[in-house]
């Protein structure tokens, strides 16, 4: 006998934007409640989930959700293995550094 998952809805979040910007300290701290202030560059994709107890609007039932993090490589030559992982996202967090102007203005290229 099979068992069913441990969440009644899953949903894929992918973090983009360029190198350097902050999406993999965004993932590891939401899933790990972790921090490491050393750089390492992704290369390709990156995965990690977290399952989040939420209620919905109207509900007095509280419903288990598995969150995706996808958390895709900033450099250019990455871009074309980054496009393939958007098939079935839900949702996408387009990440840029306040203290780099030029990734807020690159923003408009990974939309």
């Amino acid at each position: 006998m099979s068992k069913g998952p441990a969440f009644d809805q899953n949903i894929k979040l992918l973090l983009l934007g360029d190198s350097g910007v902050g999406k993999t300290s965004l993932m590891m701290r939401f899933t790990d409640q972790t921090f490491s202030s050393t750089f390492v560059s992704t290369v390709g994709i990156d995965f990690k989930y977290k399952v989040i107890s939420i209620e919905p609007a109207g509900s007095n039932k509280p419903v288990s959700v598995r969150l995706e993090l996808w958390d895709t490589a900033g450099q250019e030559r990455f871009k074309s293995i980054t496009t393939s992982y958007l098939r079935g996202a839900q949702g996408i967090l387009v990440c840029y550094d306040i203290t780099d102007r030029r990734t807020f203005q690159r923003v408009d290229s990974w939309m």
